[in-house]
């Protein structure tokens, strides 16, 4: 049985497109064998096209499913064929809680949107990128916008709250998505938060990734 000879094209600052030898490994299911060797994210953090958006302006929670109000939109305001948001993780933090009694349990609920147009941008939001940059895309996000209902659906773990006691920041809400949204250009990323009381408000965000990738039909 002959051999392969394996090369690669390392992307460095210091030697870019250097060739690269090496083998394939595998075990005994031919399971092929493969080294990680940075944390999981660090190669695409280090690419500079992570990114995240969170509101500085808490909203309040619902008590229902949410329809057709979204407390944060994400849209993605790149032509067609251009960079998709892939969704990381959301989060909420609690930022006042109600002083009404005791058990308020909270949860995230998203969806990704057909296209649409963009949301009036929110001044109350902070963009900030992975790595220390400054962001220049084409992301545009605003505060309790007007979208369709495009389904809904929850995204846990939640959060129970024991006690209120007083009008102070409470809990973080937060989910590792990895990917399993994806919000093509044209369409927006939409949060809300389900809460146990009005009184409780939160404020929203999410982590995303910016590639262009073929998205199937």
């Amino acid at each position: 049985m002959g051999t392969t000879d394996i090369r690669a094209k390392r992307r460095s600052t210091s030697a870019v497109n250097a060739s690269v030898r090496g083998e394939i490994w595998g075990n005994e299911k031919d399971e092929l064998l493969v080294a990680q060797g940075l944390p999981a994210y660090a190669e695409m953090a280090r690419k500079g096209n992570g990114w995240s958006a969170m509101a500085v302006l808490a909203v309040a929670g619902l008590v229902v499913r949410p329809t057709t109000t979204a407390a944060f939109e994400i849209w993605n305001g790149y032509s067609a064929g251009g960079p998709s948001l892939i969704i990381d993780r959301l989060f909420s933090h609690e930022l006042v809680t109600s002083t009404t009694g005791l058990g308020g349990g909270a949860g995230i609920y998203a969806q990704v949107t057909t296209t649409k147009a963009a949301p009036s941008a929110g001044a109350n939001v902070i963009v900030r990128g992975n790595s220390g940059k400054s962001y220049g895309g084409s992301v545009i996000c605003g505060l309790g916008t007007t979208v369709v209902d495009s389904g809904w659906f929850a995204w846990g773990p939640g959060l129970k709250k024991e006690s209120a006691g007083a009008v102070v920041p409470g809990g973080i809400l937060y989910v590792e998505v990895g990917g399993r949204l994806i919000v093509p250009p044209g369409s927006s990323l939409c949060l809300h938060v389900v809460s146990g009381y009005v009184g409780d408000t939160f404020t929203s965000g999410a982590g995303w990734y910016e590639e262009t990738i073929t998205n199937e039909a």
